[in-house]
């Protein structure tokens, strides 16, 4: 995407506290509706360092006033607020001054701009009121402001004006005679060119000192960097080494302490022994906080919040103008050289937006990080405040806390958020009814538990004031206790430099235990991506060769053509023709980028590859060849307007390149430390394949499925659902008949793997879970207790300290976070979809055109304000130093085959299954799973009772019933709380279940759902709306059968189907 340097504005949060600190800023004092004229009088007066300018600035005297009257009467503007149009007739008066208005409504974007003058004037409209701007620079916060192109900047090299000569940044600069420096190696214009850029006026260096040009390479580059610069080569923004592009192999790189350079090394880059990581920990002030809102009309409207710091010191706010008095307070300008990390639990749905809302109004842009609708993170850098989300690091209910820390005298209340409303905010009654609550929203036990609580109150006078202060100080206690746990453990402070706990892990693993050139970083094209083109290629030539009839020989049939020291696409000898299909990306396509576009793979401009790709043709041409160039965006074209050309695309025959992308995905401890995992670069094999069997990797191939196996080990997507089918045409087309299909009709197509690299790592939490859960009940004796820790360590390899075997649920909370969050980091898409608040209607037209970015989606906030969401195109996804793709997927393998091993012994005695938990029917002298509570055991989650009633409706859609008479029921996508329980229960799923055999059910049940929050991205607002779900039967993953079995697809035995 387009360089945005030069382009950041100043963000003000607090205006007034903004306003009186700022030296650049003169306010105007007004008690009239001249505020505008009077803003103009004094920025010119101060601009022309008029003698005056003390009375004329002085809003007690009569001279700021008289002259704001007469500007009014010479431009024929009558004396009231003025606006855009009135400020073009104040323009025409002042020829010689160029008026330029700034708005806080706009974020601090130029509104206005008059015509081109010496001299500049700018105004800053904020709450329909002008005040004077009196240094541009000092306003965004930049050294260096450009009254051509309106931007700041701090270095010369960062002025982004378009209009300037490059060698000398000024305007105006024409070739005279060219002229070389000898200090900066470069030719000049012109003598003046020449001495501008020897000027060291001003605050900054010379473009002569800043910049010199390699005599080797010719390339430009900074001093700063010379030292480190090298001909032919790209720092790797990973390792940090400069690295030819083209055959560099990456590796995750273990996090190390920042190096401190002395001032005069300067800070451009570090030494290639050192890496660079933004997120080693550093101290931050933890703020936490919590909004109550009435919800009149539906809406969500705050009207009171509780902020803590660390220290437990309280600040509330309370009333119809909470959000508004919070972030004014929490937005001082006082806070501005302080750096805090403020939390609320599940901020990333619903305080968040409150937040956002106010940013907004006051015409601030923040940096956020976003995931679907939800807000991740929210930065305010002028400020050094940073919002994150306790529900990322601690994913559960904030009721959940106390318990899980083990702070047992806390204990989260209940509060009446439908009587929170305007007309109720001075009752003093007794408590509201026990509607206003909503019992029925809540669990049955939570439910009981509340009646209890209910029926104990008299009072309710500062419930609201309570409930929210215990939230927030159940919040603060907790997740310091979190944050201190962690840092004992893994000396990382979570909250300073990750967003989720999944990061937090993926820091510490690379901070303690990874070791160097093990992990790879895959290249995010994949490895030898030209070969996408080769099948084009392919596709193509045969494709005209048959339409034509003609014969072209390429490197499916005969090999490719070599002339001279060229290799042809498509040759045809009997009329010399030669065809080249050219990859857009890899020939520059002027079409599809722009000429200073850089190829992401070799680093070379798009210009020069087109140059290239015209000299070749050329050679072609010149030795008598006819030549037929073919663009890939021309295929493209052609494939989406004639189907008979895209049927014989999608129908050919071609092993195409493997992929490492998610699709390679299909859980598991078990598997991080005892599964093997591939380290360093793979070989890539497409030819002269030995056994299978003899590879460790991942396989792109073709499987022909056995005919009756019941649980089928390969999936395939089709469908939009995940499968495990033994027929891909009987998947691909839901097909409940019998299966008659060929053996090339049955085959799948995919990606496959063959099968202690985080040993260290699951042992550390495995021996802090298992030590801070105590002794088991049994353990009574010193003997059972020693004899306890050998057979750990006999079956884990790991020895407990009997000293640190104590009950802690606050530790074994955090080891158990940090084993089941550990692998997910691996697995998270290179692409994430990136959000960036513009003004500038330049600026958005460059993110619309870019042929690097695709814009997913933009939401106009207000006038001239607009939120972009955006994503890299696929062929510009910058590689992440953090994951592996490869590594998720084999541990998703590993975890597969283990529970495989399961069903497969299970056979047909299983009736549910999930990625980690299996249900089946016991029998006596049949097999049964081992159960036990060592690493990857499976445990008994019903202590030794038993199921008596079972049925499933489809994939995490299924009831049971207990001998202890107790009923579990699971629906995924309805909450099961006591409401909804009155429609989706035992009885009904059951029923549903039963007559679902019957084939002509088609029948729903509507669950009402009175109090949904939904969230409104385009407002930025919180609502709570009706809704409705509708609940049925859906089972479509496999074959059903009139005895209440499945078969997977593709199943061939005849009489199941007559029974």
């Amino acid at each position: 995407m387009p360089n945005g340097a030069g382009r950041k504005r100043r963000d003000i949060v607090n205006l007034q506290s903004f306003l009186r600190k700022k030296d650049c800023i003169v306010q105007i004092k007004n008690k009239d509706d001249l505020c505008c004229a009077r803003a103009i009088i004094v920025a010119k007066a101060k601009l022309d360092k008029d003698p005056k300018y003390k009375s004329i600035v002085d809003h007690r005297g009569k001279v700021q006033g008289r002259l704001a009257q007469e500007l009014h009467e010479s431009a024929g503007v009558p004396l009231g607020s003025c606006g855009i149009p009135e400020i073009k007739e104040f323009q025409a008066t002042l020829p010689d001054y160029q008026i330029n208005v700034i708005s806080k409504e706009h974020l601090n974007a130029l509104i206005y701009s008059g015509p081109e003058a010496e001299k500049h004037l700018y105004l800053y409209h904020h709450d329909n009121h002008y005040d004077v701007i009196t240094s541009m620079p000092a306003f965004l916060a930049r050294k260096q402001y450009c009254h051509k192109c309106k931007k700041g900047f701090d270095k010369i090299t960062d002025h982004p004006c378009g209009d300037l000569c490059k060698l000398c940044q000024t305007q105006n600069c024409p070739i005279v005679e060219w002229i070389f420096c000898k200090g900066c190696n470069r030719f000049f214009k012109s003598d003046e060119c020449f001495n501008r850029h020897k000027d060291d006026a001003g605050p900054a260096k010379s473009l002569c000192r800043v910049l010199i040009k390699c005599k080797k390479c010719k390339r430009v580059v900074t001093r700063a960097s010379l030292r480190d610069h090298h001909c032919g080569k790209v720092r790797c923004s990973t390792c940090q080494k400069y690295v030819k592009p083209e055959n560099h192999q990456c590796y995750l790189q273990p996090v190390k302490a920042k190096k401190t350079r002395s001032p005069e090394e300067g800070n451009d880059l570090l030494d290639d022994n050192v890496t660079v990581e933004n997120d080693v920990e550093d101290t931050k002030n933890l703020m936490f906080f919590d909004f109550e809102c009435t919800q009149d009309d539906g809406k969500h409207v705050p009207n009171l919040c509780v902020v803590q710091n660390e220290s437990g010191d309280e600040k509330v706010f309370s009333g119809p103008n909470t959000k508004d008095e919070f972030c004014e307070w929490m937005f001082q300008q006082e806070n501005a050289n302080m750096t805090f990390v403020a939390l609320a639990h599940n901020f990333q749905a619903y305080d968040g937006y409150f937040i956002l809302q106010y940013l907004y109004k006051n015409g601030v842009a923040p940096e956020i990080i976003t995931r679907g609708a939800k807000i991740l993170s929210l930065t305010v850098p002028e400020m050094n405040i940073r919002f994150i989300d306790s529900l990322c690091f601690i994913p559960m209910k904030l009721a959940a806390f106390p318990k899980t820390f083990g702070l047992t005298e806390l204990q989260k209340g209940y509060f009446p958020h439908f009587f929170n409303r305007a007309e109720n905010q001075d009752y003093m009654r007794p408590m509201p009814e026990a509607k206003f609550y909503d019992p029925d929203g809540m669990s049955r036990d939570d439910r009981e538990k509340f009646y209890t609580w209910y029926n104990d109150q008299v009072e309710r006078q500062a419930e609201i004031l309570r409930y929210c202060q215990s939230d927030v100080d159940i919040l603060r206690r907790c997740c310091l206790e979190f944050r201190e746990l962690f840092h004992q453990v893994t000396d990382v402070n979570p909250f300073a430099s990750c967003l989720t706990i999944v990061s937090a892990c993926n820091l510490f693993f690379r901070k303690t235990f990874l070791q160097e050139n093990t992990i790879v970083v895959i290249p995010p094209c994949g490895y030898k991506p030209e070969n996408k083109q080769s099948v084009i290629a392919l596709k193509m030539l045969t494709w005209i060769a048959e339409r034509d009839n003609i014969a072209i020989r390429h490197a499916r049939n005969h090999g490719e053509r070599l002339i001279d020291k060229y290799l042809v696409d498509g040759f045809n000898v009997e009329t010399n023709t030669v065809w080249e299909v050219q990859g857009c990306l890899w020939h520059g396509c002027e079409r599809c980028y722009a000429r200073d576009t850089v190829n992401p793979i070799n680093h070379m401009t798009m210009q020069d590859l087109k140059q290239r790709t015209l000299e070749n043709i050329q050679f072609l041409k010149d030795n008598g060849y006819s030549v037929v160039e073919i663009w890939t965006c021309d295929i493209e074209h052609q494939l989406a307007t004639e189907p008979e050309m895209k049927d014989f695309f999608d129908n050919f025959e071609i092993s195409e390149p493997l992929e490492l992308v998610m699709h390679s995905l299909v859980e598991g401890l078990t598997c991080n430390k005892y599964g093997e995992y591939p380290i360093g670069h793979p070989e890539i094999i497409t030819e002269n394949f030995q056994p299978i069997s003899d590879y460790f990797g991942l396989v792109k191939c073709s499987v022909l499925p056995p005919r009756a196996l019941y649980h089928p080990v390969l999936p395939y997507r089709t469908q939009g659902k995940l499968m495990f089918p033994l027929c891909r045409t009987c998947a691909d087309n839901l097909q409940q008949e019998p299966c008659h299909h060929s053996d090339a009709e049955r085959t799948l197509h995919g990606t496959w793997h063959t099968d202690g690299l985080f040993k260290d790592y699951i042992d550390k939490f495995l021996k802090i879970k298992q030590e801070a859960s105590g002794f088991p009940p049994e353990c009574d004796t010193d003997e059972k207790k020693g004899q306890y820790i050998a057979d750990y360590a006999a079956k884990e390899g790991i020895q407990l300290d009997p000293r640190q075997i104590v009950k802690n649920p606050g530790l074994r909370a955090l080891a158990k976070l940090m084993l089941n969050s550990f692998w997910g980091k691996f697995a998270q898409l290179p692409n994430m979809t990136k959000v960036k608040i513009i003004s500038d209607p330049a600026e958005y037209f460059d993110l619309l055109s870019s042929d690097q970015i695709n814009v997913t989606d933009a939401n106009f906030i207000k006038d001239k304000l607009i939120e972009v969401h955006f994503e890299n195109v696929d062929e510009f996804v910058e590689a992440d130093g953090k994951t592996n793709v490869v590594i998720a997927a084999f541990t998703t393998a590993h975890a597969c085959l283990k529970l495989h091993g399961v069903l497969e012994q299970l056979n047909r005695r299983v009736l549910y299954f999930d990625t980690d938990s299996v249900i089946y029917v016991s029998k006596e002298d049949e097999w049964e799973p081992p159960t036990g509570s060592y690493l990857g055991q499976l445990t008994d989650e019903l202590d030794g009772g038993y199921i008596t009633t079972f049925m499933s409706g489809g994939p995490k859609n299924y009831a049971y019933e207990t001998n202890t008479d107790k009923t579990v029921c699971k629906v995924r996508g309805i909450t099961l709380n006591y409401r909804t329980a009155q429609k989706v229960n035992f009885n009904l799923m059951c029923d549903m279940v039963c007559l679902e055999a019957l084939p002509d059910l088609t029948d729903s049940i509507t669950v009402n759902i009175p109090y949904k929050i939904n969230r409104d991205t385009k407002e930025k607002s919180v609502k709570t709306r009706s809704a409705n779900k509708d609940y049925r039967i859906v089972y479509n993953k496999r074959v059903i059968v009139n005895n209440f079995d499945t078969l997977p697809f593709g199943f061939y035995i005849n009489k199941l189907f007559q029974t």
